[in-house]
């Protein structure tokens, strides 16, 4: 899978007085499409009843443009880099064409205590396989 697209719908509950999104829902918006990427590849959103959770441990992000209310946006996820026990997306915003955030989230794997553990080899392989496609 190479970058993957998911789109949202922004409704009066994500603005503020302004009909702007606040700036915290980009990254609801950034999380949602993260989860929704991860079952497109066949890793349900279950994955916290396992021996393995992802966390987020760093994230950037760059606002561009707002986005207003009952916009129709896409959001982007796709895979930049990945060690074993983490790995690192760009994700991007846009309506139509028009880029409105753009970002970096890197994202952790830990075990039940918290420490970090190897990602499961068929993530890894799905990893690694969309960072090659996205490379060509």
């Amino acid at each position: 899978m190479s970058e993957f697209r998911f789109n949202i719908r922004v409704y009066i509950e994500d603005t503020d007085a302004g009909g702007i999104v606040y700036h915290a829902n980009h990254i609801k918006y950034m999380e949602r499409t993260r989860t929704e990427w991860l079952r497109a590849a066949g890793f349900d959103h279950y994955w916290h009843q396992s021996d393995y959770n992802f966390v987020v441990h760093q994230i950037a992000i760059k606002y561009h443009r707002p986005i207003m209310m009952d916009d129709y946006v896409t959001v982007t996820a796709k895979a930049l880099s990945c060690k074993t026990a983490s790995f690192v997306l760009e994700q991007k915003i846009y309506r139509g064409e028009e880029l409105l955030v753009s970002g970096e989230v890197g994202i952790a794997c830990l075990d039940k205590n918290l420490r970090p553990r190897k990602f499961p080899e068929n993530l890894r392989a799905m990893l690694i396989d969309s960072i090659a496609m996205n490379s060509q």
